[in-house]
């Protein structure tokens, strides 16, 4: 009887960790500062068409041309480069996608998991907000 008790009490235990490592996991984009999209950026033709050229300048060689979603080389890296196609893109924090394209790998928990990812601060606020925008629009 006191053999069940300890495992039970075990199994109990072993499903509380796995419930907290999957909430943590789920918390990636926490840390980062909030700050606002400038108004109407979303719906300007011109700035859209600026972030198209900076992710043709800057990101298509790691994350694909518009045409390709994900290019074959974005599997190289470890972990992949982002499709930015996919849909929960055009759903994601503005906040949180601004500040992932400034900081890129510098911080955790990108540093350690042996991100990539450059830090892109020597664009200014409106370039990096310009790639947000064009990058929720690319999403399906």
């Amino acid at each position: 009887m006191r053999g069940a008790r300890q495992a039970g009490r075990q199994t109990l235990q072993l499903i509380i960790l796995s419930v907290l490592l999957l909430c943590g996991c789920g918390q990636e984009r926490q840390g980062y500062p909030q700050r606002q999209m400038p108004q109407g950026m979303m719906q300007d033709s011109a700035q859209l068409a600026a972030g198209h050229a900076l992710f043709g300048d800057k990101c298509a060689h790691c994350h694909g041309k518009p045409s390709e979603g994900r290019s074959s080389r974005a599997g190289f890296f470890q972990p992949p480069a982002p499709d930015f196609t996919e849909a929960h893109f055009s759903d994601s924090d503005p906040a949180y996608l601004f500040w992932r394209i400034e900081v890129g790998k510098t911080v955790e928990p990108y540093l350690s998991s042996g991100s990539v990812m450059p830090s892109w601060r020597g664009l200014t606020d409106q370039e990096i907000w310009q790639l947000v925008a064009y990058l929720k629009t690319r999403a399906e």
